[in-house]
């Protein structure tokens, strides 16, 4: 789980993972809002990336690299690559992640994509749960909802990771499972919260990757844009009028 600044989300995208059966190690960004002593939790492992110190850029590919690396070594039967911004679920009511995985697996595929749905702030007063307090989403008019997000795979030795941005992992042998899980993606939470995040990945971003069209959702956006949204205006949806799980 990657992090950079996201102190007031992290503990409940831990927690979830946790309750789901996802063990959960965090690569912390030298974030500097409390983030790295959030992430401390004697239930997960973690560490501070890059090793050397923080870096004037946030180089997507290295963190990437180093995912590659920790999925290879890990004991794990799959590996979840998942950020700190977003909860994942099963497509199917009731069950874990770690169930609907076996249950995939069981199937004989080894990669699981996700129906993306970005949710958005509506007022300034977040706090607590994401998934009770934040409840407009779109599935549609995001950039992030149309890419693909293969991101759960079955830990069958050496995948790439890094070709596709982190988008989609590759490796001899995979076999896309037809299902997809389900990923609530919550960048922002409140004017401040986005406002400062905007600022910090405008800042660090490598021009490098941004040439080959990597994090171009930030272009257009400043710190001085507005994230609120009037939820009978546009695209957004009550998520229990879109969520409709497999039985």
């Amino acid at each position: 789980m990657p992090c950079l600044n996201e102190a007031d989300i992290v503990a409940w995208a831990i927690r979830h993972l946790l309750a789901q059966g996802v063990a959960v190690h965090v690569l912390d960004g030298w974030s500097t809002d409390g983030s790295w002593g959030i992430v401390q939790d004697p239930r997960v492992t973690w560490e501070r990336f890059p090793e050397a110190g923080d870096a004037r850029e946030q180089v997507c590919s290295a963190i990437l690299a180093r995912i590659e690396d920790l999925a290879v070594a890990s004991e794990a039967d799959w590996i979840y690559y998942s950020d700190a911004d977003e909860i994942r679920r099963s497509s199917r009511a009731g069950e874990t992640l770690a169930e609907g995985i076996a249950r995939i697996d069981a199937q004989g595929f080894n990669v699981i994509d996700h129906k993306v749905y970005a949710f958005s702030p509506t007022d300034d007063g977040y706090h607590g749960d994401p998934e009770q307090y934040l409840r407009y989403c779109t599935a549609w008019d995001e950039m992030l909802c149309r890419i693909p997000q293969q991101k759960c795979w079955k830990n069958v030795g050496r995948v790439n990771l890094t070709d596709s941005g982190g988008h989609v992992v590759s490796f001899h042998g995979k076999k896309l499972a037809p299902e997809k899980f389900i990923l609530k993606h919550y960048p922002y939470r409140t004017q401040a919260q986005a406002r400062e995040r905007i600022r910090t990945r405008l800042e660090r971003r490598c021009q490098e990757e941004h040439r080959k069209g990597w994090g171009v959702h930030y272009d257009g956006l400043s710190a001085e844009s507005n994230f609120l949204r009037d939820p009978t205006i546009g695209t957004l949806t009550f998520w229990r009028d879109v969520e409709q799980p497999a039985p």
